[in-house]
C-alpha cells in the first residue's frame, strides 16, 4: 500500500515522461521501469558480492545508480554509457554467480533495451531520478524498499490502466486475486499464464502463497483483499524457497516489451529467476526449443489467465499438433486445418493441454464462448463437460473492463480429467465426466460500474460470497451448494490510519524519549515499513476519528493553558492602561477591547510564529494532522481573545496573573509532536475470515445438471420388472440410463434425439454454459395480488389463446378459411 504522497510522486513521474513526448503508455512504463531496475541492480549485485563473486560493475562503475544520480541532468550518459552496458549485461556475470538472484533469468532480455528520452530533456531525467530517490528515501534498504518498489510498479501499471492511457493489457488486480484464491495453490506447484502481460497472475499467486504461509496474527488485509505483512513465517525452508522460485511461475507473452515489463515486475516483487518470456503460445514450436520446453504438455498444476478476447490467429503459423488443436476432420480439402482460428477458443484448448491430470484452470473468457454455436464453440464446451470437469462458471458484471471494453465476461473454472493421449471421439454413448455445473452471478465487485470504476471500500462485494460458496460446492457437492443459498457472506470492514514508519533518527525527533506526553514505542518498528497509527502509538485508538477526538481533547486544554499564560503580560498591560478609566466608570466595552487588541497584537504575532515553527513535525505533503494543529491553535486563540472573556479579565478587581506555569516553547513542541501522531493515510481493512452475513432476496448461485433425463412413464425394462424411467424417489433408474446409452443419445448426423433429455439441462441446450440461461425464476419476487397458482393459470389460458390464434392464422395461409 503506497501512501498518497508516494502515489503523487509516481503520478508526477508518469506525467513528466508523458509531457516529454513518450505518449505511448507501454513505452513510458518501460522507460520508468528501466530506471527502477537500474536502482534495484545495485542490491542484486551486493548479494552476489556477499557470496564472493565479482561485481557486475567492475570497470563500469559509472553505470551504478549512485553515479547515475550525479549525472542526472545528462540523458546522454544513460543513452551512450549505461544502456550499452545494460544491453550486454549477461556478459558481466556467469551462470554460477547469477544463481539464486534475479539475474539467473536475464537471458539476454536487455539486448534491445534503449533509453528513449530526448537527449535535450535533461530536466525531465533529473526530476525522474529525484522522484525515484524520494520514493525510497524514507524506506532505507532491505524489505521495506523492496515492498515499496513492487507496490510502486503495480501502482504505475494501474495508472496506465486509467482512462486515456490505453491500459487494456492489465487485468484488474482484485479479480486476479479472486481467481488465485479460487484455485488456492500450494508451494511448489507450477503455475503458467500463456498470455502473461505484466505478470499479474504470477505475482498474485506468489503473493497468495506468502499470505497463506504468514503468521496470521501479523497478516493484514485491505478491503479488496490486498495482503500486507506477508512474512512467510509458517512456511518450511523448502516451502519458502518454492514460493520464491521463479521456475514455478511461468509466463509467456507475444510482445517482447510486455514480456520484459512483466519479468521486471516479478523481479521487483522478489521472485527469483522468474520464467516470464517472450513467445507466441499458439504458434509453431519447431526450432523454438525454449518455447517448446515451457509449453510441454501436461506439466502444470494450474493455469491462470485472461487471454486476448475476440482475436484471430494466422492458421499458417498455428502449432500443427492435432491433439492440441482439433482439426476440421471429415473428407474435405480442409480436413487437416484447425477447427478454428479464434484465439479465445485456441487458448482454452492450449490450457487443457498444459495441465496435468487433476490440474485446474481459472480463466476469464468472453461470454460468447459460453453460448457460441459454431462447431468449434460447441466442440470445446462438449469436450470440457464430457472428458473433464467444469467446476464452476462465475458471471462477471459487464463493466469490469471499463473503460476499454464493455464485453460481458465470465470466469470459467475446470479440472483436467482425461490425458491428451486418451481423448475420445464424442458419440454420446458414455456418461459425462461433469455431472453438475455450479453457476454464480456477480452483481457487485467492489467498484462502480461506470467507466470510472471508482473503488467502493466496505460496501457489498459479491466476490467474497462467491469464494466461500465455491469452496462449499467443491468440498461438499450439492449439499454444500445449498448452504447459505439466500445469505450474502461478507468480511467485516473497519477504518485505520497507516503511516510509513520513519527511520529511527526521524522517529526520535518526532517522539523523543522522556517527552511530556508519551515515549517512543519499540523503535524496531520504525523501519520504513507501513504500520497502523495505533501500533506505533499504543495509547491511540485504531479508529482515525476516535484518535483525532482523543488528541483534540487532550491537547485543547494544554493549549488553552499555555495560550493564556502567553497573553497574561498583554492582559496586565491592558488592565493597567484602563485602570483609572474603569475606576471612574468612564470607559466603554469597545474602548476596553481596543486597549486589549493594542496590547495583545505583538503577543499574538509571536505566539503564531512559535506555533508555525512546530509545523516541522508534520508530514510535508497530504498531512491530515497539520489542519488539526492549525484548527486547535485558531480555536484556542479565538477563545482566549473572545470579547466576553477579555471583558471579564479587564473589569476584574485584581490584575490578571498566571494560574499554571509552562515552558511555552517546550509545551508547544510537545503538543505539536502529539498532534503529529495523527499523520498518515486512511485505509479500509477487512477481517481475515468471512464473518458477516445478510439475507438475500434471491439466490446468487445455482447448480445445473449436465445430462438430466426426461421422465418416460411408459418405459419398461426387458424383464418387465421396472416401469417408468424414474423411481419413486424421483431419481432416474440406472437400468433406464444403461438402456438409453446403449441405443445412443444422438442420431447418425450427431443430432440429439428428441424426448430423452430434460430441455433445461446443459447437454440439451447445445452444451450452453451461459449462467443467465439457467438462472432460476424466483416466484417470490412477483408483485401481484394474485397467488402463484392463479398466475400460472392465467399464463396457461394466454398460451392456449396464442395457440388458437396461430392455428387460425395457419388455416388462413393454407386457404382453409
Amino acid at each position: 500500500m503506497l501512501a498518497p504522497h508516494i502515489k503523487k510522486k509516481v503520478d508526477e513521474l508518469w506525467n513528466r515522461f508523458w509531457a516529454a513526448g513518450l505518449t505511448n503508455p507501454l513505452v513510458a512504463v518501460e522507460q520508468i521501469t528501466y530506471l527502477l531496475f537500474l536502482k534495484r541492480l545495485e542490491d542484486i549485485d551486493l548479494k552476489r558480492q556477499q557470496r564472493g563473486f565479482l561485481s557486475i560493475y567492475a570497470g563500469y562503475e559509472s553505470c551504478k545508480w549512485s553515479y547515475i544520480r550525479q549525472e542526472k541532468t545528462n540523458p546522454s550518459h544513460l543513452i551512450d554509457v549505461v544502456f550499452p552496458w545494460l544491453r550486454e549485461l549477461d556478459k558481466h556475470f556467469t551462470s554460477a554467480s547469477a544463481d539464486g538472484t534475479e539475474l539467473a533469468s536475464l537471458n539476454n532480455r536487455m539486448a534491445d533495451a534503449y533509453f528513449q528520452l530526448d537527449p535535450n530533456k535533461g530536466k525531465v531525467l533529473s526530476d525522474a531520478i529525484d522522484a525515484i530517490d524520494q520514493l525510497f528515501a524514507r524506506a532505507g534498504e532491505g524489505s521495506a524498499a523492496q515492498d515499496i518498489m513492487g507496490d510502486t510498479f503495480e501502482y504505475l501499471l494501474s495508472e496506465v490502466a486509467t482512462a486515456g492511457k490505453n491500459g487494456q493489457f492489465r487485468t484488474p488486480r482484485h479479480l486476479i486475486r479472486f481467481m488465485v484464491e479460487l484455485l488456492d495453490p500450494e508451494p511448489g506447484q507450477r503455475v503458467i499464464d500463456p498470455a502473461a502481460g505484466t505478470g499479474g497472475f504470477l505475482f498474485s499467486t506468489q503473493q497468495h502463497l506468502m499470505r497463506k504461509f504468514s503468521a496470521q496474527d501479523n497478516l493484514v488485509l485491505e478491503w479488496d483483499g490486498t495482503p500486507h505483512r506477508t512474512d512467510g513465517a509458517a512456511a518450511t525452508p523448502e516451502q519458502y524457497t518454492a514460493i520464491h522460485n521463479g521456475a514455478n511461475f511461468v509466463g509467456l507473452d507475444n510482445d517482447r516489451t510486455m514480456a520484459r515489463i512483466g519479468w521486471m515486475n516479478l523481479v521487483l516483487h522478489d521472485v527469483t529467476d522468474p520464467h516470464l518470456l517472450q513467445g507466441d503460445s499458439l504458434s509453431k514450436r519447431e526450432g523454438k526449443d525454449q518455447l517448446k520446453q515451457l509449453l510441454e504438455s501436461e506439466t502444470y498444476d494450474f493455469v491462470l489467465a485472461n487471454p486476448p478476447f475476440t482475436g484471430t490467429v494466422d492458421s499458417g503459423d498455428l502449432e500443427p499438433d492435432s491433439l492440441l488443436f482439433p482439426r476440421v476432420g471429415g473428407g474435405g480439402k480442409k480436413k487437416d486445418e484447425s477447427i478454428t482460428n479464434k484465439s479465445e477458443l485456441l487458448f482454452l484448448w492450449l490450457m487443457l493441454d498444459l495441465l496435468r491430470v487433476g490440474g485446474r484452470c481459472a480463466v476469464i473468457i468472453p461470454e460468447g464462448v459460453m453460448f457460441g454455436n459454431t462447431d468449434a464453440h460447441v466442440r470445446l464446451r462438449r469436450e470440457l463437460l464430457t472428458e473433464h470437469v467444469v467446476e464452476g462458471v462465475i458471471s462477471l458484471p459487464g463493466g469490469v473492463f471499463q473503460p476499454y471494453t464493455g464485453v460481458k465476461t465470465s470466469i470459467l473454472i475446470f479440472r483436467k480429467e482425461t490425458r491428451r493421449d486418451d481423448k475420445q471421439t464424442f458419440t454420446g454413448f458414455a456418461a459425462t465426466r461433469t455431472e453438475h455445473v455450479w453457476f454464480y452471478e456477480i452483481e457487485e465487485d467492489g467498484y462502480t460500474r461506470d467507466a470510472r470504476r471508482n473503488a467502493r471500500p466496505g460496501q457489498q462485494n459479491d466476490l467474497w460470497d462467491a469464494l466461500e460458496k465455491f469452496k462449499a460446492w467443491c468440498t461438499r457437492g450439492r449439499e454444500g451448494a445449498l448452504l447459505n443459498e439466500k445469505t450474502l457472506l461478507q468480511p467485516s470492514f473497519w477504518p485505520e490510519r497507516w503511516r510509513q514508519a520513519l527511520l529511527r533518527d526521524t522517529a526520535e525527533k518526532l517522539t523523543p524519549a522522556g517527552a511530556a506526553f508519551t515515549t517512543l514505542p519499540d523503535t524496531n518498528m520504525w523501519d520504513g515499513q507501513v504500520w497502523g497509527m495505533h501500533e506505533l502509538f499504543p495509547e491511540l485508538p485504531a479508529n482515525p476519528k476516535a484518535a483525532e477526538e482523543k488528541i483534540r481533547a487532550s491537547i485543547a486544554s494544554v493549549l488553552f493553558e499555555v495560550t493564556i499564560q502567553a497573553f497574561v503580560p498583554a492582559a496586565q498591560k491592558a488592565w493597567d492602561a484602563t485602570l483609572s478609566a474603569r475606576l471612574a466608570d468612564k470607559i466603554t466595552d469597545a474602548e476596553l477591547l481596543e486597549a486589549w487588541k493594542k496590547a495583545a497584537r505583538p503577543v499574538e504575532a509571536e505566539f503564531k510564529r512559535l506555533a508555525r515553527e512546530k509545523e516541522v513535525f508534520f508530514e510535508k505533503e497530504d498531512s491530515p494532522a497539520l489542519p488539526i494543529w492549525k484548527d486547535l491553535l485558531k480555536t484556542t486563540l479565538a477563545d482566549v481573545q473572545s470579547d466576553i472573556y477579555v471583558r471579564g479579565i479587564l473589569r476584574a478587581d485584581k490584575p490578571p496573573k498566571v494560574m499554571t506555569t509552562h515552558d511555552i516553547e517546550q509545551t508547544l513542541t510537545e503538543a505539536a509532536r502529539e498532534v503529529a501522531k495523527l499523520d498518515g493515510f486512511d485505509v479500509t481493512l477487512r477481517s481475515l475470515e468471512i464473518d458477516y452475513a445478510t439475507e438475500l432476496k434471491s439466490a446468487k448461485h445455482w447448480v445445473v445438471p449436465v445430462r438430466d433425463w426426461a421422465r418416460n412413464d411408459e418405459w419398461q425394462s426387458e424383464d418387465g420388472q421396472l416401469v417408468g424411467s424414474h423411481g419413486g424417489d424421483g431419481l432416474v433408474r440406472s437400468a433406464y440410463v444403461k438402456a438409453m446409452l446403449a441405443d445412443g443419445l444422438y442420431d447418425d448426423k450427431g443430432t440429439l434425439k428428441d424426448g430423452l433429455l430434460d430441455p433445461d439441462c446443459i447437454e440439451a441446450r447445445a452444451w450452453n454454459l451461459s449462467a443467465g440461461q439457467y438462472k432460476p425464476f424466483d416466484f417470490t419476487q412477483l408483485k401481484s395480488h394474485k397467488s402463484i397458482a392463479e398466475l400460472i393459470g392465467t399464463l396457461k389460458i394466454t398460451e392456449q389463446d396464442i395457440i388458437q390464434g396461430l392455428d387460425k392464422l395457419l388455416a388462413m395461409v393454407e386457404g382453409r378459411e
